[in-house]
């Protein structure tokens, strides 16, 4: 039985959350960004789904001039569209992955051929029964073939959902895309209205899937720093003041504090794009390093801290020593001009007597000595060299 009030509730409510997503980012942002394109394109098609599928629930058994094909043209613009949404989920996770063009060229041209095949089976379902049927009485009624729709939208979602699981540490990111709560209402949702024709709610669970990742795509946006992808001095401060303390008992939290040693005469020498290079090599050194529940931070120009969950403090030298022989590595597999070289102080937190100053301070004072080791040495060299000559 369809519960007509129910189902526009339902829909409403989707339509007021994707329509609102649709309205909070201006438009010259959002034609921009690849990503931006895709995320906002899958809000337009979900606004379309909700309005849709809740006329189509009102057509449903009503006759009236033209009813018969604008019930056939409801339904195959929700196969037609929904297929779209969930092939354009897997692009969307993929760029925010990957961020290459050439990939989505490659992989997808011949991913999008499931989505494609429904495509144009839903447009011959206006004219004969495909995926679905319509009575002389204007009823409709899912054929057997439909099931293929449900196999091609779960596929889909599920190959998004493996891509992040599977790509999110290797490609050296840190992203905010939490695929278990966009998923799940999606497919709790859309399996009950599938077993149980007469609700609605695939497309209220999606538009509450695309809050919760637009939610937390801004938190990305607030929380990362845009040239190394590491977290920003924000996060770093939001952790310190809310997690430090509730470490289990048989860990520590150490700090890491370094920065990148003549950074400025890489500027000045080879110029401000060479010195973001370094800074993003740097940071994908730290992102190699940096497992499970430590993370890195860029703190500000080229000072960056990594904050680890530790036993003691050899564990966290040697963690500073796997470090370092990734920046070696990384001097020895590139030609560049220059060598990347780190000035390094670390230290463990102490929750009784530390705050987040005298934590970073620590760090900070520590590092500053490794520093001036480092210039000392240099300049010696360069002496020892006038000397010799």
């Amino acid at each position: 039985m369809i519960n007509l009030p129910a189902i526009f509730i339902a829909n409403g409510l989707g339509a007021m959350l994707t329509l609102t997503l649709i309205l909070s980012s201006r438009k010259v942002t959002r034609s921009v960004f690849f990503d931006d394109k895709l995320f906002y394109l899958m809000c337009n098609f979900t606004l379309f789904l909700c309005v849709a599928e809740a006329f189509s629930f009102l057509v449903d058994g009503r006759l009236f001039p033209g009813s018969f094909f604008l019930n056939r043209l409801l339904n195959a613009s929700l196969f037609f569209t929904n297929s779209l949404f969930s092939f354009l989920w897997t692009v969307y996770v993929d760029y925010k992955l990957f961020g290459r063009m050439d990939r989505i060229r490659r992989i997808y041209t011949w991913a999008s051929l499931p989505a494609l095949i429904i495509c144009v089976l839903s447009v011959l379902n206006l004219f004969t029964d495909v995926f679905f049927t319509v009575s002389p009485e204007n009823v409709y009624a899912r054929m057997p073939l439909a099931s293929i729709t449900y196999l091609a939208t779960y596929g889909y979602l599920l190959a998004g959902a493996i891509t992040v699981i599977v790509y999110r540490h290797k490609v050296g990111k840190y992203l905010f895309m939490p695929v278990v709560v966009f998923l799940s209402p999606i497919y709790l949702g859309s399996l009950l209205q599938f077993l149980f024709y007469g609700i609605a709610l695939i497309w209220v669970s999606v538009s509450f899937g695309l809050v919760s990742l637009y939610i937390n795509l801004q938190n990305e946006v607030s929380m990362l720093d845009p040239l190394t992808k590491l977290y920003n001095r924000e996060y770093l401060t939001r952790f310190l003041s809310y997690s430090a303390q509730k470490l289990p008992k048989d860990h520590q939290l150490g700090g890491i504090m370094m920065d990148i040693n003549a950074f400025k005469e890489i500027n000045d020498t080879y110029g401000h794009s060479e010195g973001d290079i370094a800074l993003r090599v740097v940071g994908k050194c730290l992102m190699d390093v940096m497992h499970g529940d430590n993370f890195a931070v860029r703190y500000g120009g080229d000072e960056f801290i990594a904050i680890c969950h530790v036993h003691d403090e050899q564990d966290l030298q040697a963690l500073i020593a796997k470090l370092c022989k990734r920046v070696e590595r990384e001097n020895s597999v590139c030609a560049r001009p220059y060598q990347l070289r780190l000035s390094i102080g670390y230290t463990l937190y102490a929750p009784e007597t530390d705050d987040l100053d005298s934590f970073l301070r620590r760090m900070d004072a520590r590092m500053y000595e490794e520093k001036r080791r480092f210039y000392s040495d240099a300049k010696n060299n360069r002496r020892h060299r006038r000397d010799d000559a």
